[in-house]
């Protein structure tokens, strides 16, 4: 899913918020579709928000494309399984100084590998940073060739923080749901319920 001005317009403007239907003019939507300033505390960034809204997926691993820094805050949120517990493991390509000037595209490609033969999950969620981003590593490629050489679905979050703030991480994660998870697949058995 390619980042645009366009989709985040999208994602940022709230007709059923009740709070906007009072304002007029200039100030309509402002509240929701503010977008943050650099270097402002909003609470968190887009990548954070994307996280927060799919960790509670257990049966997956969440692979951060990025510093180690970006993960910090990996075991701030939690989730509720009676099952899968692989959630709980923070997954990174602790990209350094030469990631950087050479691209961490392989380094991707090789850590995804290396979680589906030492973890075996049902799916794997990659995220992007703020450093992959702005060097330029073309996640979705990467994502692409990995769920074919793997067989499980790898999925990109392209979710770089500086897009925005939290709240639209969040709606950008459920983006990401949208375009490579639903209707992907159906279940191998469906139960007949008769009305």
């Amino acid at each position: 899913m390619k980042i645009t001005q366009g989709k985040i317009n999208e994602l940022l403007t709230e007709p059923g918020c009740e709070h906007n239907h009072q304002k007029h003019g200039e100030k309509k939507n402002k509240s929701c579709a503010q977008q943050p300033k650099p270097g402002a505390a909003q609470g968190g960034c887009a990548f954070d928000g994307a996280m927060i809204a799919l960790v509670p997926i257990t049966d997956a691993a969440h692979l951060v494309h990025g510093p180690i820094a970006c993960s910090g805050t990996w075991g701030s949120r939690g989730s509720l399984s009676s099952g899968p517990m692989l959630y709980k493991t923070g997954f990174t390509t602790d990209m350094d100084e030469n990631d950087v000037i050479f691209g961490g595209e392989k380094k991707l490609y090789k850590a995804i590998l290396e979680i589906k033969d030492r973890y075996k999950p049902t799916a794997v969620f990659v995220y992007s940073t703020c450093v992959t981003a702005l060097i330029g590593d073309d996640l979705e490629a990467v994502c692409k060739a990995a769920a074919k050489k793997t067989g499980i679905p790898i999925i990109p979050v392209n979710t770089p923080g500086f897009v925005g703030s939290k709240n639209l991480g969040n709606r950008l994660g459920g983006e990401a749901l949208l375009e490579y998870v639903v209707g992907t697949a159906e279940p191998e058995h469906s139960e007949t319920y008769l009305l």
